[in-house]
């Protein structure tokens, strides 16, 4: 393989049904990557524009392989791939990015200090990320992010408020009132929707 268009990484498919695929690593800005389609195994290349999510197509399949960009040589960050019971295992280093897929497009929300929650669409109880997706209960899950003033470590703290369906992290159900650090790299199930959490370069 050519030196100057490493592998980024193992694209990781997110979204249930569909040919949509995220890299965690982080991509330099301009630089030229190799990247295998996980679908048809074709080798295309493709750069990261900034920092939001830069949406890469195989030229064969139309597989889309989700990246995102850092402006120099972004550092490694610390994954976990499993549940976290303990804050002192899920500091992060940057800021999270939630990213899905609706209305066969791929969205993004970023998630800054405070408090965001997320839900079926509704009028009377409105979600900051408002889902067209009837499995879905109003204002489901809510995520406190809250950063160390002196650290900076970042700390989602995802918590159930209703559900009919259960919510699933990393494939593993969640109900009202339970409670969960978030990762990056970990899958959100809200309703039909899955969401991965990314991290994200400000």
């Amino acid at each position: 393989m050519n030196n100057s268009c490493p592998i980024l990484g193992e694209p990781k498919r997110v979204f249930e049904g569909e040919n949509v695929y995220v890299i965690n690593e982080k991509a330099e800005i301009g630089r030229k990557y190799s990247f295998v389609c996980p679908s048809c195994h074709a080798l295309f290349f493709g750069k990261a524009k900034d920092t939001e999510v830069t949406e890469l197509r195989c030229p064969e399949c139309n597989t889309i392989i989700c990246i995102t960009g850092t402006p120099g040589s972004a550092p490694k960050l610390r994954r976990h791939v499993t549940l976290v019971q303990s804050t002192e295992e899920s500091r992060m280093a940057a800021p999270g990015m939630l990213v899905w897929m609706e209305n066969q497009q791929v969205s993004n929300f970023v998630l800054m200090p405070g408090t965001i929650s997320i839900g079926r669409d509704d009028e009377e109880e409105p979600s900051d990320i408002s889902l067209a997706d009837a499995r879905a209960s109003r204002r489901s899950v809510e995520i406190e992010v809250t950063r160390g003033e002196q650290t900076g470590w970042y700390i989602f703290k995802l918590t159930v408020l209703r559900t009919t369906n259960a919510v699933y992290v990393n494939h593993n159900a969640l109900y009202s009132g339970n409670s969960i650090y978030l990762n990056y790299g970990d899958t959100l199930k809200v309703g039909a929707t899955v969401f991965t959490l990314m991290a994200c370069q400000q």
